[in-house]
């Protein structure tokens, strides 16, 4: 009902707004992968070169590496699912169509429901169909992470006691 409020401005202003947020999420991934990358490589230099040969045996070492090379790479993976994710998102923001009040679940009555929304909406929908595997990556829960991360810490334990 809300849209027919709307002037066409308006509602391009709204596109523009939800343009610029996914924008700035894409942004902040990118710095997030440039962060983790720094963050990786400073503590292998430093494990690798000051701590770890004084303290530890090796069938030690290959534990620690092996921990913290799954642990970030499934950092890495899912902050790879957000950028795609988001960057699907802002794709998609100035080509569909919004939905409409009576399309959205979960509304309980009596709740307002915006314009911005409706077009937010139907851009998460939309990525959802088209682009499932970033969509998936984006929404991994706690334990589908914590799967993960085990998986290859077992991996990459195996890789480094076997070479």
């Amino acid at each position: 009902m809300e849209e027919f409020l709307l002037t066409p401005k308006e509602k391009l202003y709204a596109r523009i707004a939800l343009l610029r947020f996914y924008s700035s999420q894409c942004v902040a991934c990118g710095l997030y992968l440039v962060a983790l990358a720094f963050g990786f490589f400073s503590i292998v230099l430093f494990a690798e070169f000051i701590v770890l040969p004084l303290f530890l045996p090796e069938f030690s070492q290959d534990i620690l590496y092996s921990f913290v090379l799954s642990g970030y790479t499934v950092v890495v993976i899912y902050v790879l699912g957000q950028t795609f994710f988001w960057w699907h998102l802002r794709g998609a923001v100035m080509e569909v169509k919004p939905k409409r009040e009576d399309e959205l679940e979960g509304r309980s009555e009596g709740t307002t429901v915006t314009f911005l929304q409706l077009l937010h909406m139907a851009c998460f929908d939309c990525v959802k169909e088209k682009h499932r595997i970033s969509a998936k990556l984006s929404t991994l829960r706690t334990a589908g992470l914590s799967l993960m991360w085990f998986n290859l810490f077992v991996t990459f334990l195996i890789v480094f006691l076997v070479t």
